[in-house]
């Protein structure tokens, strides 16, 4: 029986990791420079990024077997295609949609900072308050939905660009 845990192989780097970062960072800066028709636009482009960042994880699952990355592969390629195959929706419920992603993801990013910190490593830490982070920009995205594309794009843009961080950082200290 194989030994499962939430955390990946802290022995691999996965490229894969770097890739996602790079294209979430770029995501978040269109956002925050185009809010005018980042609405539209955005879902577009965000659901092209999670088909990419999905297939990202899912080919770092392969290198690491990490249900965590299995997990996030699958919701970003079903984000992915539920934003490419309903614009006009996905555009009107983006706050929704991208709220409970970012929930998501820093939820498990804050329970992996927390067995890495149990576990005495270093990068709990970062992981803990990543997490913590995206939760609140989470909690903000829920709490006001309707203030507009501007704020909308400024806290999505602000978590694309810091989650993509916090990926490539996940690269370059492999755990």
């Amino acid at each position: 029986m194989q030994n499962t845990t939430i955390l990946p192989n802290t022995q691999n780097r996965s490229v894969w990791l770097l890739i996602a970062g790079a294209l979430l960072i770029l995501c978040g800066v269109y956002v925050l420079f185009n809010p005018i028709t980042a609405l539209i636009t955005s879902a577009m482009l965000v659901g092209i990024a999670f088909i990419f960042i999905g297939t990202s994880y899912l080919m770092s699952y392969r290198e690491n077997t990490s249900y965590t990355l299995l997990a996030l592969g699958i919701l970003d390629l079903f984000i992915g295609l539920l934003f490419l195959t309903n614009l006009g929706i996905s555009a009107a419920s983006m706050p929704i949609i991208l709220g409970l992603w970012i929930l998501f993801n820093s939820t498990i990013s804050f329970v992996m900072g927390i067995e890495l910190r149990h576990r005495g490593n270093k990068n709990g830490r970062f992981l803990f308050w990543s997490g913590l982070i995206g939760i609140l920009f989470a909690l903000l995205v829920f709490a006001l939905p309707i203030i507009g594309t501007v704020t909308l794009t400024l806290v999505v843009g602000l978590y694309l660009i810091i989650y993509g961080l916090f990926e490539i950082n996940r690269y370059i200290k492999a755990y």
